[in-house]
């Protein structure tokens, strides 16, 4: 039997980090990933993270993950929340944050006090849409209301998966100064019971990942990726090769991927096109959710393994 790749071996990840040097790891927030946990279940009380990004002596921001809704037996909150607040720098001058979240532009026009999510490609600077929040500015919350999955904030939607979307910020570094970055965040959630009451949870916030641009008031671009979601072979149908993808960007023509196939990896690789591949477009993105594609191919006749990637042309 011929060995095929899984989504790991397929390239399925490229763009990474962009060219800017002075584009480092936040190190405040010590190793990745970063797992932040609410509060015990039936705790009444939010608990908080504090973020100091550049590892000097300034608090940037504080991720609050709020009471969960089996909290009150009695007076349940209509939701739990997770908000992401800007540490005020000088109580006498709240206008003054060490820490902004930043929002991007969306297609209807709108801004509103929520956090929006960056795609690949798009850049955080001083041009980028900035709000004071006068809600929260809100990564995810749940609302009691006996729904049957936990609402999202619908400006945010990286809960389980694809595509890799950023929380955008500008904050105050221990030189003084102001400095944009981005995380790579993610809001899990779960079904918990208490009692006869069954609610979904907030049970971890994860930050896979977060930089910034050490050079005071200079934009950072949001890295640019593709991930593969399924890969399937069908021997009923001449081992049909289905190869599931998104990029973390809005919508593509198709013929700016190509599907590459080499029969070994690594140093030796010789990735050529597949002259039998055929790449559609399957989901249409917007606003809520990213683009999807599907390439369709066969095995090389006689090949003893074979691999295969996506590439952005």
């Amino acid at each position: 039997m011929l060995a095929y790749s899984t989504a790991v071996g397929l390239g399925a990840f490229f763009g990474g980090q962009n060219g800017q040097a002075a584009v480092v790891q936040a190190p405040g927030l010590g190793t990745y990933p970063v797992v932040l946990l609410p509060g015990p279940i039936g705790s009444p009380n939010g608990t908080d993270h504090y973020l100091n990004f550049d590892g000097g002596d300034i608090t940037n921001f504080d991720l609050y993950i709020g009471a969960d809704l089996l909290s009150h037996a009695t007076n349940k909150y209509p939701a739990q929340v997770v908000d992401l607040y800007g540490i005020v720098a000088d109580t006498n001058n709240p206008s003054v944050l060490n820490g902004q979240p930043l929002c991007p532009p969306w297609t209807d026009g709108s801004t509103n006090a929520y956090i929006g999510a960056f795609w690949g490609g798009m850049v955080i600077d001083n041009n980028t849409n900035t709000f004071t929040p006068d809600y929260a500015p809100r990564l995810a919350l749940a609302y009691n209301g006996g729904s049957s999955y936990p609402f999202y904030n619908y400006h945010w939607n990286d809960y389980g998966g694809f595509p890799q979307e950023f929380s955008g910020f500008e904050f105050t570094g221990s030189d003084g100064q102001n400095h944009f970055g981005y995380m790579d965040v993610k809001v899990n959630f779960a079904l918990a019971t208490a009692g006869a009451d069954t609610e979904w949870v907030v049970t971890s916030v994860v930050i896979s990942d977060c930089r910034y641009e050490t050079t005071p008031n200079t934009g950072i671009t949001v890295p640019s990726s593709i991930q593969i979601s399924s890969f399937t072979q069908d021997p009923a149908n001449g081992n049909l090769i289905t190869i599931n993808f998104g990029p973390n960007w809005a919508n593509d023509n198709t013929s700016q991927f190509a599907l590459e196939t080499s029969p070994t990896l690594g140093p030796s690789a010789t990735w050529v096109t597949d002259p039998q591949a055929l790449v559609t477009q399957i989901v249409t993105a917007n606003r809520n959710a990213p683009a999807g594609y599907q390439a369709l191919t066969y095995p090389t006749a006689g090949a003893a393994t074979q691999y295969w990637r996506i590439r952005k042309l």
